[in-house]
């Protein structure tokens, strides 16, 4: 299913709508620079869903600056490792991220997946866009569902225009955003406690302690990339396909692991600052103490602008997984469906955010870190890079033992959950070990389908999968 026809060619126009949907983007179709990956995904995390994960670590576990900050940054390690290798797919397939997975799951043991993406995407703009709008309500001495229509329609309309429209606005936008957070890490740096200690009577913390804390802050961050994770090679199936893995995986890995560390340190620092305020359901009430006054309506605008960076990103990768799992829409238009669901979503779910946020960042981890080592060990250990488009796109391909090898991940990481919603037994008895589901469900997954997967490939050598 490449793209030939001469009218349609998209090339590098920005103010034009993309008309290519999860169609192979062939050689003439390919342009881009391989820097545009990290501006894309530095503006996507510099915003205050990322800050906020820091701050889940202080306000929900109690963890110290200190012991925050080595969870965090080893979440972050674990999970730029995993989006830089699956951004390295995009110029060697030229196919989207769900597509892909396609080759391990089937065509149809795909569509499973392909609707928990689409649901995520949808979950993710509401996540991102309760945020804006709190920002655009203050800001803009408005109510929150004018702001929530606002910022919902600004997003819509980027997502629609696609591909190189989401590189432009967030190449653009990631230095104003840089430039406004750094004022605001110099406030929070310079008045951070650093000497406070681990809350034993924190909301999660008290069953957790201290280890189980830091195991889950590692959770926190890793959880927040591998909702990226699925979205890797969208953002740069468009590039040349001689554009070297190497720096395609420097370049997204570097930028989330910058951007997210660095957000998520400052999220903990001014937890330490204003307690009441990282417990608050609001979490804008964390910037509206920061000083200098005049900062606050700056941070405020930062925030709707960050809001836009990280959601366009949700609703355009959603709307790429609605296609995977053939709803009868052009890729547009599955844009502004997203949009409206999340854009519901948002307005149901606006209260208690913190609860939320957290519960929803595990909740993805349980389904996206199987499937991460499913995608991961098919592309380098059993395929070992090589593909034909074909077999991304043939119906016949019904399912595959990735499908099996998937389900086998989940079911065996039941027992590790830990959050709210459920407690497995593992995680019941052992509260100290946090939740290390998502590690289970990892390293099962990808033994499954290593063995059933070699099988599989054996059988159908020589012939046409």
């Amino acid at each position: 299913m490449a793209v030939t026809d001469k009218a349609s060619q998209y090339g590098d126009e920005v103010a034009r709508i993309e008309p290519i949907g999860i169609e192979h983007i062939d050689e003439a179709e390919r342009h881009g620079h391989v820097s545009s990956i990290f501006t894309l995904w530095f503006g996507a995390n510099v915003e205050l869903a990322t800050l906020t994960t820091g701050t889940a670590a202080v306000a929900l576990f109690g963890l110290s600056f200190q012991q925050a900050a080595i969870g965090l940054i080893l979440g972050n390690l674990l999970g730029v490792i995993l989006l830089g290798l699956v951004s390295t797919f995009g110029p060697r397939l030229g196919v989207p991220q769900m597509v892909h997975s396609r080759a391990s799951f089937g065509f149809y043991g795909n569509f499973l997946p392909g609707a928990l993406n689409a649901v995520a995407g949808v979950m993710w703009f509401a996540v991102n866009t309760v945020l804006g709008s709190f920002a655009f309500e203050i800001l803009f001495h408005t109510n929150f569902l004018v702001a929530l229509v606002i910022m919902a329609l600004i997003q819509v309309i980027v997502a629609v225009y696609g591909y190189n429209m989401i590189h432009a606005v967030e190449r653009f936008m990631a230095l104003i955003l840089t430039v406004i957070f750094l004022g605001v890490s110099v406030f929070a740096f310079t008045h951070a406690n650093y000497a406070l200690p681990f809350d034993a009577k924190s909301p999660l913390g008290q069953y957790t302690g201290i280890r189980g804390g830091v195991i889950e802050a590692v959770g926190l961050a890793l959880s927040y990339l591998l909702g990226w994770t699925v979205f890797g090679s969208d953002y740069t199936r468009y590039l040349p396909a001689q554009t070297k893995p190497s720096k395609v995986f420097f370049n997204a890995a570097s930028a989330n692991f910058i951007a997210g560390v660095w957000l998520e340190l400052v999220g903990v620092a001014l937890a330490t600052i204003f307690p009441a305020a990282a417990a608050s359901p609001n979490p804008i009430s964390l910037l509206t103490g920061i000083q200098p006054h005049w900062m606050i309506p700056v941070v405020l605008f930062a925030v709707l602008i960050g809001t836009v960076t990280a959601n366009v990103l949700n609703i355009y990768s959603g709307s790429l997984s609605a296609l995977v799992i053939n709803v009868p829409v052009k890729r547009w238009m599955a844009a502004v469906l997203v949009g409206i669901l999340g854009a519901i979503l948002a307005y149901v779910a606006r209260k208690s955010y913190y609860l939320d946020f957290e519960n929803f960042l595990f909740l993805l981890a349980y389904w996206l870190a199987p499937w991460a080592a499913v995608v991961l060990v098919d592309f380098f250990m059993i395929r070992k890079k090589h593909y034909h488009t074909g077999m991304f796109y043939d119906p016949r391909r019904f399912i595959r033992p990735g499908l099996w090898a998937w389900m086998l991940g989940i079911a065996a990481s039941v027992p590790f959950f830990n959050q709210a919603l459920y407690v497995g037994a593992f995680a019941y008895h052992h509260p100290h070990m946090g939740d290390i589901s998502y590690y289970v469900s990892f390293v099962v997954a990808g033994v499954v389908y290593w063995i059933f997967g070699h099988r599989s490939v054996k059988e159908v050598q020589g012939k046409t999968e």
